[in-house]
């Protein structure tokens, strides 16, 4: 029998750092919770990743100390913080191995896949004696995908035309990732060119899809281990976040009723496009449920994002002028500097928001003073404002 634990440099590297960073989320997470402003990145953001985050750093050392991989003579055994499972040599199908697991799968369906981490010490002497002992069930299905491929006569007439497609496809799909992971990259950290820069990132993901759908099932929308398909899904996920952010710290929404009805639309619709007519869901296991649900959750950000930016971008109404008192100021550091200002105006004296401004009118305005807010009705018909001292 031989155990193997997580090496001994990686658990003291999560012993050490873990709790900084359960101490770190906790204090976002107090200082979340007991602010009197309504804030949407607070609430929709701050709050719930700073309570996952604690539970998954508690759960993680938990993992470190309790996990355990263990070869028996004639079975092996994963002892984990909340389970356990073990094969006999003659129930295991074979293995895959990605950047952070090696995944033990079973014949049957009746046995659990056992996980184990990548970073254990002794991790080649376990990949050796898999690899010994078992198939690489990463390599099969590539093979066996690859011939799927190159006998599939709905892609081209000869082998030599379908290998030559679906060379091309995957560096397409290749230069779509890096496009939309480059674009995000921009509107999030340097966004510059404001109005091209957003376009860039509405397009990109409405373009993987309709890649998708004219590859002739080639190309693929979610990424998964040990296959031959390329993916587009960070040329989905990307930008859709980055607009997600950008709507979240560009425009200051007076009210946000309006805004789910057009979103949820949108998403609806780019959900039948995603689903309809493929191949690649059956939706006869947990992972394609799973993996719909994730990517769902991400078209909803991008439609967010869409109608913030096109309501607010392409408004022209006239605005309204409103009088609002400075309340308070405050300065938000962080991997950025954030400026705002705690505002209640004459009209809605109920209603106090914290309001992010830029450094310069932050610099001019004083607590107490009164300044000027700009409500605008919006494209679609969420009310936004914006906020000066002229």
């Amino acid at each position: 029998m031989k155990e193997y634990k997580i090496s001994k440099g990686w658990a003291l590297i999560i012993y050490i750092s873990t709790p900084l960073l359960i101490v770190f989320f906790g204090y976002l997470l107090i200082i979340s919770s007991l602010s009197e402003r309504y804030d949407p990145i607070t609430v929709w953001l701050l709050i719930p990743v700073s309570t996952l985050m604690i539970i998954l750093l508690v759960y993680g050392i938990l993992e470190t100390y309790i996990s355990k991989f263990v070869i028996q003579e004639n079975s092996i055994k994963s002892i984990r913080a909340f389970s356990k499972r073990e094969l006999e040599f003659d129930q295991i199908k074979g293995f895959t191995v990605n950047e952070q697991y090696i995944f033990i799968e079973p014949k049957n369906d009746d046995k659990k896949v056992i996980k184990i981490s990548t970073y254990i010490s002794g991790y080649s002497e376990v990949i050796g004696w898999l690899s010994k002992n078992f198939p690489n069930l990463d390599i099969q299905n590539m093979k066996q995908e690859e011939q799927e491929i190159l006998q599939n006569e709905q892609i081209g007439w000869t082998t030599e035309e379908r290998e030559e497609k679906f060379h091309r496809q995957k560096s397409i799909s290749k230069v779509v990732n890096w496009v939309g992971g480059l674009s995000a990259a921009w509107i999030i950290f340097y966004p510059k060119y404001y109005q091209f820069s957003i376009m860039i990132a509405i397009i990109i993901p409405i373009a993987a899809l309709l890649l998708v759908k004219f590859s002739h099932g080639l190309i693929r929308i979610d990424e998964r281990r040990g296959s031959a398909y390329p993916s587009i899904v960070y040329a989905l996920l990307l930008p859709s976040v980055a607009l997600t952010f950008r709507a979240l710290l560009d425009f200051n929404i007076y009210s946000y009723s309006n805004v789910w009805l057009p979103s949820i639309t949108m998403t609806l619709f780019l959900i039948i496009i995603m689903f309809f007519k493929q191949k690649e869901f059956s939706f006869k296991n947990r992972r394609d449920f799973t993996s719909a649900i994730i990517l769902s959750v991400f078209l909803f950000a991008y439609s967010f994002g869409v109608v913030i930016h096109y309501n607010c971008q392409y408004d022209h109404s006239k605005a309204e002028q409103l009088t609002a008192t400075v309340l308070d100021k405050r300065i938000s550091t962080g991997n950025s500097t954030n400026y705002y200002l705690k505002l209640s105006t004459s009209e809605h004296q109920d209603k106090v928001r914290d309001v992010r401004i830029s450094q310069v009118l932050y610099n001019r305005v004083e607590v107490g003073a009164e300044i000027n807010v700009y409500l605008r009705e919006g494209k679609l018909g969420i009310p936004w404002f914006i906020v000066s001292d002229r």
